[in-house]
């Protein structure tokens, strides 16, 4: 009968006692290699943690130093081997890549360990090995090195058992270390302890650079470009090493004798790494690194992780949430990935990250993705340009998943987050691609908007601006001005023009739209009403009021009657009438409407979602209007610290919230309080949305009336002329804006002793007022009691009765006789010489 045998890489372990062939090897350790010149950097702490591992008494564990091929696993296990032969101890050294050089390795460390010729001529060399090295007297290190394929130490047993090729040492002088690609912990098993040998990047980024530098020599370039380079290697000691060599060979060649286009320098050798790793990797050596990786895995029975990694690595350089991004159902388009399963995904992924290809970083907090990372390098040697439509597919299905959530929505924020930087990277390399594949970019497109929209609900106007108009170019050339996604994305680049204060702009988008949407869906469609919405929005903005209101109100009544009144569509639009309310003055009004909008989305969408916030804010603004300011305040502190959760403490709608805080601080009294309020608030205001935009103008006018308040009348005059200044060129004279900004300078000319030019401001100020507002407005009557003030201190005391007596009088059938406004006037008109009240 013939013997069993156990295959292993060519090699056969038999029971006859056969002996394989022999093979020439060393087992001394590669000492040549080791440059005292260039010392190993970035490395101190693992060595330290490796050999004191190593000489732990008592706990013979074997060492296993894992990683990314070109990590320098074996460098630093060379390091180890140079330090026990200082202290005189028998180190030997066995290469793994092939199974009959480490058993060609083995039987010469078993020889050299004390095993005789009948001995290793018996069949169970393994075995004479280890007893051998049991015996041996002398502290010994065995090194294997370049086990990528775990398997190869299996030998006649099973390495997880302890009857393979290695086991665990008998006796504590002895100890073991292994480098491997593979990290997979079930692979090693219990008596093995595995040390991840990572890149040198973030704190080590310094010592990587001074590996560039120690290779390439001073004539290669400065520090700070060695550290750029060396992030774009990804702190990578291999590509380091091949790098800086490359630069220093290039050096030695005299300038008279270079080629026109050799790299030189680190600057150089970045930009033509940009240009594809090709242009860099002599002799192919890094892609070859990752190549042994995959033919590994395809040895394995994984031939679809080669195709994994290349559509991972078309994706952008940023963390992956593959938990969205690689599923069968995101997979279902992509050729012959679409036939894996659930359990086929993970078990590729996990055999990518055994292998250090991938990096699978797991969720950080509640809510929160699991992601995946890909060294750059890595990215760069399996890029294929015919994976890109593939990525498209799968991202285009992730972003309109249930799960994945709508853009604006905050508990979603955290996937968007994730997905943003994929989609409008993809996105743009799509849409400069040629010939363009018009499914493939449309695809992109739809994507991008969803990213956008993400960046504007963040607060992120400018770049939401970029990306939507860059989406809106693509869809105006492939799909025509007409076309509904086209008309989509106008309509969503209006909304954030507006946001940015461009609201002229922002008018004519929107009207644009509506007479397309008009045209082709009539005046009742849903995405019409919509439009109308959006566009009385910025009639409001613009001051257009009345015009607003009629707009507000037309389009409510369709809603109301097709969609009912709790709608969100519904509340939305009763929110800005009132909004309106409150700017014609009808303040109980739009009290009452704020209230029911409030109950509804109370009730439907929570106390802390967005919407619910934005009622309670503008609410608060009401209540404070009406005299209630310590509810007022209570409101706004309320919503201020929901808004710092869910939108954090920059966002431009916490901002609001902060200033229209700082409004009632200063109304209570809390003067100095509310001057840092503004301070801050305007500090950020004009890092993120600029000196002109609305709202940093608003908060240097509300900081300019604390400054009066404070005596500082000088400084507030100056920035009420600036903030006039900008707000006549923007939003014109008469703009509510503008005459509140008029208004209020005037008041401060009375207050510097210009009586008459004050005088003449508040007459013009009154006059526009009246006109556009009408005689009851709380603002018109506002100007009338300052006036009066002013009137008096001219002498003109009977005419300054009178106007007194007449706000009064409006000002107790409106408001009541002990509003605060109410009880100003009486106390005015008692003493005929008060400070001005501010609008």
């Amino acid at each position: 009968m013939a013997a069993h045998a156990f295959r292993a890489d060519n090699v056969y372990f038999g029971t006859s006692g056969a002996v394989p062939e022999p093979v020439a090897v060393t087992v001394a350790p590669p000492l040549g290699v080791r440059d005292p010149q260039r010392p190993l950097r970035g490395r101190k702490a693992l060595i330290k943690q490796v050999e004191s591992a190593l000489s732990v008494p008592g706990s013979p564990l074997v060492q296993v130093l894992c990683g990314l091929g070109g990590s320098g696993k074996t460098a630093i296990a060379l390091e180890l081997a140079c330090g026990r032969l200082g202290r005189g101890e028998r180190v030997w050294w066995v290469d793994a890549r092939q199974g009959s050089t480490l058993e060609a390795g083995l039987r010469a460390v078993a020889r050299q360990a004390g095993a005789s010729e009948d001995e290793l001529r018996a069949g169970d060399t393994a075995d004479v090995l280890w007893s051998c090295l049991a015996r041996y007297e002398r502290p010994w290190l065995l090194v294997v090195d370049n086990a990528d394929d775990p398997a190869l130490l299996d030998g006649p047993g099973r390495l997880s058992e302890g009857t393979g090729w290695i086991r665990l040492p008998a006796v504590s002088q002895g100890g073991v270390l292994v480098t491997t690609r593979d990290s997979t912990p079930k692979t090693w098993g219990g008596a093995c302890i595995l040390h991840p040998v990572r890149p040198l990047t973030g704190e080590d980024i310094t010592d990587a650079a001074q590996i560039l530098c120690d290779h390439a020599g001073d004539a290669a370039g400065s520090f700070d470009d060695a550290q750029s380079l060396a992030r774009r290697l990804g702190g990578l000691p291999l590509a380091l090493r091949l790098a800086g060599t490359y630069l220093a060979d290039a050096n030695e060649v005299p300038a008279p004798y270079r080629e026109p286009d050799v790299l030189v320098d680190f600057c150089s050798f970045q930009a033509a790494l940009e240009r594809g790793l090709e242009h860099v990797d002599r002799g192919s050596v890094i892609d070859q690194t990752w190549a042994m990786s995959l033919k590994l895995l395809e040895q394995r029975g994984l031939p679809l992780a080669r195709p994994l990694l290349r559509l991972i690595a078309t994706f952008a350089d940023a963390p992956l949430p593959y938990t969205l991004l690689l599923t069968p159902r995101t997979l279902a388009g992509a050729g012959e990935l679409a036939q894996l399963d659930g359990p086929g995904v993970w078990s590729l992924l996990t055999a990518l990250a055994g292998l250090g290809l991938v990096d699978l970083q797991p969720a950080t907090g509640s809510g929160a993705l699991p992601v995946l990372r890909v060294h750059p390098l890595v990215r760069d040697a399996s890029l294929d340009p015919a994976a890109l439509g593939t990525a498209v597919q799968a991202l285009h299905s992730a972003a309109l998943a249930e799960e994945t959530g709508l853009p604006e929505e905050p508990d979603h924020w955290d996937h968007w987050a994730l997905l943003q930087p994929h989609t409008l990277d993809l996105f743009h390399r799509v849409a400069g691609s040629e010939p363009p594949n018009p499914t493939i970019t449309n695809a992109a497109a739809t994507a991008a908007n969803f990213a956008a929209r993400h960046l504007h609900a963040k607060g992120l106007y400018r770049q939401a601006l970029g990306e939507y108009k860059a989406v809106l170019a693509h869809q105006r050339g492939t799909l025509g001005d007409a076309h509904p996604d086209t008309l989509a994305i106008r309509y969503n680049l209006a909304g954030v023009l507006r946001d940015l204060g461009e609201v002229e702009q922002a008018r004519s988008e929107f009207e644009a739209v509506l007479a397309h949407q008009r045209d082709t869906l009539g005046d009742t469609h849903p995405s019409t009403l919509t439009t109308r919405h959006e566009l009385a929005v910025v009639l409001r903005v613009l001051g257009e009021v009345e015009q607003a209101r009629s707009e507000f109100e037309a389009v409510l009544a369709h809603q109301r009657g097709t969609l009912g009144d709790a709608h969100p569509d519904t509340l939305a639009i009763r929110y800005n009438l009132a909004g309106v309310l409150r700017d014609l003055g009808e303040v109980e009004q739009a009290r009452s409407e704020f209230e029911a909008v409030l109950a509804h989305q109370r009730d439907t969408l929570g106390d802390t979602h967005p919407s619910t916030l934005t009622t309670r804010n503008e609410l608060a603004g009401v209540l404070g209007e009406l005299g209630e300011v310590e509810q007022a305040r209570s409101e706004f502190e309320a919503v201020l610290a929901h808004r710092r959760v869910i939108l954090g403490d920059t966002h431009p709608h916490t901002l609001v919230s902060r200033h229209n805080l700082a409004g009632v601080l200063s109304e209570l009294g809390e003067v100095e309080q509310a001057r840092s309020e503004f301070e801050a608030i305007l500090t950020h205001e004009r890092g993120t949305l600029g000196d002109t935009h609305p709202d940093t103008l608003s908060t240097r006018h509300n900081l300019a009336g604390v400054l009066s308040e404070l005596g500082e009348v000088e400084q507030a005059r100056s920035e009420f002329e600036a903030v006039l200044a900008h707000r006549r060129v923007i939003l014109g004279d008469t703009h509510p804006h503008t005459l509140v900004t008029r208004h209020n300078l005037a008041g401060v000319l009375g207050d510097l002793g210009e009586v008459e030019l004050a005088r003449s401001e508040f007459e013009a100020v009154l006059a526009h007022r009246r006109a556009i507002l009408g005689d009851t407005h709380p603002s018109t009557l506002v100007t009338r009691q300052n006036l009066a003030l002013v009137l008096s201190e001219l002498g003109e005391v009977e005419l300054a009765r009178s106007e007194f007596e007449a706000v009064l009088a409006h000002r107790r059938a409106i408001l009541g006789d002990t509003h605060p406004s109410t009880l100003v006037t009486r106390h005015n008109l008692a003493n005929l010489k008060q400070p001005r009240a501010v609008d």
